[in-house]
């Protein structure tokens, strides 16, 4: 089981998002971010993975032309290093960065459920909704 924290918006419905890690976001990156609508992020994220497949361009250049091994060992450890982070960092705050994604949006935090799928959490939070509205 995994645990989601439901939202709601009074014209949009019901959106789940798993709490922790996302592998979606691992392998999908920026795809990913515009699937879930959170297009300033997949612009600054395609803008920063220009910038630094850039870099690397100069930095393979410099690396071939350099007789200061120390200095360049340095810069292609630091690339490499900031490669890992663009490509990690989406998948342990892209849940997060969904959440806050939905709220500004609108929707409002409604409750956290144990459950296998999106579509589960939020059905069962919509069956809760509905013995409340029934027993009033």
């Amino acid at each position: 089981m995994k645990t989601f924290k439901v939202f709601r918006h009074s014209v949009n419905g019901f959106e789940a998002v798993k709490v922790g890690f996302s592998w979606p976001a691992l392998f999908l990156g920026v795809i990913w971010m515009i699937i879930k609508k959170l297009y300033g992020l997949a612009g600054l994220w395609f803008t920063i993975i220009v910038i630094l497949a850039l870099v690397d361009s100069a930095i393979s250049d410099f690396v071939k032309n350099t007789t200061q091994r120390t200095l360049a060992i340095l810069i292609v450890v630091v690339d490499r290093l900031l490669w890992l982070m663009i490509w990690l960092l989406p998948a342990f705050m892209g849940n997060k960065w969904r959440e806050a994604n939905l709220k500004k949006r609108g929707y409002e935090f409604v409750t956290t459920v144990s459950a296998e799928t999106p579509e589960a959490a939020i059905a069962s939070v919509s069956k809760i909704e509905q013995k409340e509205i029934t027993n009033s």
